[in-house]
């Protein structure tokens, strides 16, 4: 060995400071290690939970689906129909040359038909009207109860009648006066809202309007139901 190689290795060169504890960093080490650990076992014990409830539990039953409208029967069309006859008959006592179903107004739809009378009143007078049934499935057709009746004033006139069970019962007629001042009325027309959502409603045509009294009596007639 030479003379250098021996100084070399007598000599002592302290080590350049590193800037940070060891031991520090070393337990900080150890703090997150355990950390994620203990939040492993939390996500396991999480998801053996759950599939322990779901299987407790059990499946989530299915719901049905909702049976979608349909155009009423052709028995329960005609069945309407004769309803309708018998309650023309029962409200204008007289009337005669009664005729149901001549007009291009006569539909059925899903959960829903319509269907016109003509007449002549013991008088001679002619007459028509529309009667349209809508089962509970329809009711998003017709114009709520609350948005009629709103308006004062004389034409038209217009009377909110509750019903027996929370039905409710508008009647509205356009009214006027001719040249001498004599009240004259033209048109009648009636919305029957029932709890359950279904609706009759009666549009007066032409002729001789219905009077109030005779409009309540048609259009609350019971057998106005669609199945």
């Amino acid at each position: 060995m030479t003379d250098l190689e021996t100084r070399l290795r007598e000599l002592d060169l302290p080590e350049p400071p590193l800037g940070f504890d060891t031991d520090e960093v070393a337990d900080r080490a150890a703090r997150q290690a355990r950390k994620r650990g203990a939040g492993i076992v939390v996500a396991v014990l999480a998801v053996a939970v759950a599939v322990v409830l779901s299987t407790v539990a059990g499946p989530e039953p299915v719901r049905p689906a909702a049976t979608p409208a349909t155009p009423p029967p052709v028995a329960e069309q005609s069945r309407v129909r004769l309803a309708l006859s018998e309650a023309v008959v029962r409200a204008l006592p007289g009337v005669h040359d009664l005729v149901l179903g001549r007009s291009a107004a006569d539909s059925v739809g899903p959960d829903r038909m319509s269907v016109t009378a003509e007449f002549v009143d013991v008088t001679g007078r002619p007459g028509n009207f529309q009667l349209t049934v809508r089962g509970p499935r329809a009711a998003h057709q017709v114009v709520p109860a609350d948005r009629l009746c709103t308006t004062a004033g004389s034409a038209p006139q217009c009377v909110r009648l509750p019903q027996p069970g929370g039905g409710v019962l508008v009647l509205s007629e356009l009214v006027y006066q001719d040249q001498t001042g004599e009240p004259v009325r033209e048109g009648s027309n009636g919305f029957l809202y029932r709890p359950d959502g279904s609706t009759v409603i009666v549009t007066g045509g032409p002729g001789y309007p219905l009077t109030q009294e005779q409009l309540t009596k048609v259009i609350t007639d019971p057998a106005f139901v669609l199945p």
